[in-house]
């Protein structure tokens, strides 16, 4: 058993200390007042994704230790099945992240596992820090959750940022777009989920959508 703890210690060690860090984009102007009928329309696209893909960069910024690192991760989500490879590109492949309705599945890159009935609580375990993970499939795509307060909204109806209570925590989040981008379905460049004591910042480098 403790080697078996150790493995996961030495993975996650070099899972976070992967990587280079994401810069913030350029400042976006956003308001509570926009066309109603855009942020309808664009939800509503949203709603009709059957799956998607996305690959990218994360970072995790935990405040309190100033400790600040970054992996690549290809994401690939369905309504029932999600999985997310962790990479850098000098090591390959360092973990695989899989989540169902039934578990969440952690495997390295020397085939250790570990599960839990969720990603949250699998996450927490690992880490050991809290990630909204129940609802990062709809923020990375800008989609709105119930739980979401105090939005604002750019021009074109897309959330600008919002806030959110989260295992007894203030999170605020905010989305960037590219600006001069021209498409039916605008899709972030970047969302930053942040708390009094975590920042997540995800980076989508390339977007793929089915509806």
């Amino acid at each position: 058993m403790i080697q078996y703890l150790t493995r996961f210690a030495v993975l996650l060690a070099v899972l976070l200390a992967a990587g280079c860090s994401i810069p913030t984009p350029s400042h976006q102007d956003s308001s509570r007042q926009v066309n109603v009928e855009l942020v309808k329309a664009h939800q509503n696209k949203l709603n009709t994704l059957n799956s998607w893909s996305m690959s990218g960069r994360m970072a995790l910024i935990q405040k309190e230790l100033d400790k600040r690192d970054s992996f690549y991760v290809n994401w690939q989500y369905q309504p029932t099945y999600q999985e997310l490879r962790f990479s850098h590109p000098l090591k390959g492949q360092l973990a695989r992240l899989t989540v169902s309705n039934q578990q969440a599945t952690l495997v390295d890159s020397n085939g250790a596992m570990r599960s839990a009935l969720s990603a949250p609580a699998l996450l927490a375990d690992v880490l050991p820090v809290y990630i909204p993970f129940e609802h990062l499939h709809q923020w990375v795509v800008g989609q709105k959750t119930s739980q979401l307060k105090k939005l604002t909204y750019y021009n074109d109806g897309t959330l600008a940022s919002a806030s959110v209570i989260q295992n007894d925590e203030q999170w605020r989040i905010r989305w960037f777009y590219k600006l001069e981008a021209e498409t039916k379905l605008p899709l972030p460049e970047q969302v930053h989920i942040e708390s009094p004591t975590l920042k997540i910042k995800v980076q989508m480098n390339e977007w793929q959508t089915s509806n």
